[in-house]
């Protein structure tokens, strides 16, 4: 009849043939790939436990500070004053105080980012530094930083002896009003995004000192 194609027993067999081979190779081949990505994923759990192991373990958050990229060392741990402490992104943002060198009477004010890791231990993920000098209250300072290592995260903060509290604009819009205690702020949220603008201003809302980075 016309519009249908007969296949002899012949045609049957070496199309049966060719199917069966190609069911092979694409069984085959994802054999291999599932081997592959088995392969992997034991090396990756082989290096982070290994990794973990070597890892120092630090059983609060402040110890963490010792390990890269913290700012303190065994020896002026005994220096540090957390000012303030904010939990974001699945971890904590600390804002500190400490002495570089013991023997100099000279003071830093930095953040670090740190994580609980499935052991207990907390890590180091992130750190800034606003400034190190024999004293760090005075004019209006704000800086911010971007990138929590593992997650997502902005960190604004700053410190000033005027005032009551900041004004920070976001580049996404949003705008944070935050109190200054002991004579700093803290503010983070868990996103990778710009500060246009913090605002310094006085318990009347009136504007005192503005640091801007919008071009």
């Amino acid at each position: 009849m016309e519009g249908l194609h007969w296949l002899d027993e012949g045609n049957i067999a070496e199309s049966i043939s060719q199917r069966e081979g190609a069911m092979y190779a694409a069984t085959s081949e994802g054999y291999m790939r599932s081997k592959l990505g088995m392969y992997f994923l034991f090396i990756f759990s082989l290096i982070n436990i290994m990794f973990s192991a070597c890892s120092p373990y630090h059983p609060t958050p402040y110890d963490a500070l010792t390990e890269f990229p913290g700012y303190l060392t065994k020896e002026n741990i005994a220096s540090l004053t957390v000012l303030q402490q904010e939990t974001v992104a699945n971890g904590l943002v600390l804002l500190y105080r400490y002495q570089p060198d013991m023997d100099v009477d000279e003071y830093c004010l930095a953040t670090t980012f740190v994580t609980k890791e499935k052991n207990g231990s907390w890590r180091a993920q992130s750190a800034s530094r606003l400034g190190c000098g024999n004293n760090l209250s005075g004019r209006f300072k704000a800086m911010f930083t971007v990138g929590g290592n593992i997650t997502e995260l902005t960190t604004a903060y700053g410190l000033s002896n005027d005032g009551s509290h900041v004004r920070i604009q976001w580049s996404d819009g949003v705008i944070s009003v935050v109190p200054l205690t002991n004579n700093v702020f803290l503010k983070s949220r868990p996103a990778n995004i710009a500060i246009d603008r913090i605002d310094l201003l006085d318990v009347d809302d009136t504007v005192l000192e503005t640091i801007s980075w919008a071009n």
